[in-house]
């Protein structure tokens, strides 16, 4: 069984239990009647995890950790105290995507394909099974069109592969003449438009869903408006506007659908609203704008602007699976919201798939607080501290 800690950012202790003096399993299957009959009138009491913390008004809660089927299955004591293991679990996560029905979409390096995280089934798979073995060398980013087909980078191929609802491919497209790199990729449902940042080329190449180049964004490598060094990630807000991780220039640039330059903001930095090495970024339903920062170990939130909302987060290196601290991250990377605003955040050095949920008014109605009231107002932009 797993200790979950609290929130990295509260100020609480744990104690941890350990049993003493058993060192083999028979022990254990000794103890299971006895755990099982001490347990068997306890309520069993989901906490709940906010930033800010209470007795702040929440804004965002956590709502749980995927790092491989294990985490799907529920368990039996006896399984759970012999230390029962599930083989499919991740290796080295890099993007994520969901359809927002319950299935999560994780590009895996070491895995060497994408992993299915299926909530409602309770299973963990390979994207398209046995049929995908060898077909991509280092998957980059995942992404869903409007009819349900995942699109999946390789970067060192340089190709997109497109899988329809069934998981089977359907279609491969060459990206070789046009980008050297394929990092996190996006797609635009209405316009049917898909964008995959080209790190190594420093632009964003578009594509209609067809594969065919529509444009490329960003005349040349540099730190001018419209201009990019090393985009990582690229998201869109609900008006189809791209928001574009411009990691070396330690920048967001937000764009019109056609390119046009609408603002910038960001710095490097340690402070408040300030950037050590950007990864991904996305956007909720209220236009809120979230940046992963892999050095900083934190998510951070930002509004059209670029005012600094919150950050939740913080350094924490999970040990052999055995602890989670909903929250801490090691390397966050890659991140995206679904149309429910539920967030998914890779937590890439804890192997995992960590999932948030902003608290938007109808969450609020249908998970409300004990002795809170929703927010009246929006989100206040957060200062740094006096010195």
């Amino acid at each position: 069984m797993r200790e979950v800690k609290h929130p990295i950012d509260r100020q609480v202790t744990m104690k941890s239990m350990k049993m003493v003096g058993l060192s083999v399993k028979s022990a254990a299957v000794a103890l299971t009647f006895a755990f099982l009959t001490g347990c068997a009138t306890a309520p069993q009491v989901k906490e709940r995890y906010f930033w800010p913390p209470l007795p702040d008004t929440p804004r965002i809660e956590w709502l749980g950790a995927y790092s491989g089927e294990g985490d799907l299955k529920t368990k039996g004591a006896l399984a759970a105290l012999l230390g029962e293991e599930f083989s499919k679990r991740l290796g080295f996560p890099v993007y994520v995507t969901s359809d927002g029905a319950g299935k999560i979409y994780v590009s895996d390096h070491v895995l060497r394909g994408v992993m299915v995280f299926d909530l409602a089934q309770k299973e963990a798979h390979a994207l398209g099974g046995e049929k995908t073995a060898g077909m991509f060398q280092l998957p980059s980013g995942v992404a869903l069109d409007g009819d349900g087909n995942i699109y999946v980078g390789d970067s060192p191929k340089k190709t997109i592969t497109v899988f329809d609802r069934s998981e089977n491919a359907k279609a491969v497209f060459d990206l070789t003449k046009d980008v050297k790199s394929i990092a996190s990729i996006a797609i635009d449902r209405n316009r049917k438009r898909l964008y995959v940042p080209d790190v190594q080329g420093h632009k964003i190449a578009v594509y209609d869903l067809a594969g065919k180049l529509l444009r490329t964004i960003g005349p040349q490598r540099g730190g001018g408006d419209g201009e990019f060094n090393f985009p990582t990630s690229v998201a869109l807000d609900k008006d189809g506007n791209l928001v574009v991780c411009d990691s070396m220039n330690a920048r967001i640039q937000r764009l019109s659908p056609e390119g046009e330059f609408l603002g910038k903001f960001g710095k490097r930095g340690d402070g408040i609203g300030e950037f050590n090495i950007i990864k991904a970024a996305a956007v909720d339903s209220e236009g809120h704008i979230y940046v992963t920062d892999g050095k900083g170990h934190k998510v951070t939130i930002f509004n059209e602007k670029g005012e600094t909302l919150m950050q939740f987060g913080g350094a924490f290196a999970q040990q052999a699976g055995t602890t989670v601290a909903p929250g801490g991250f090691l390397l966050p990377q890659g991140i995206f919201i679904d149309g429910n605003d539920t967030i998914y955040v890779v937590d890439q050095m804890n192997y995992r798939v960590q999932v948030f949920q902003y608290m938007n008014d109808k969450y609020w109605k249908e998970h409300p607080v004990p002795g809170q009231q929703p927010p009246q107002e929006a989100v206040v932009p957060a200062k740094a501290p006096a010195k």
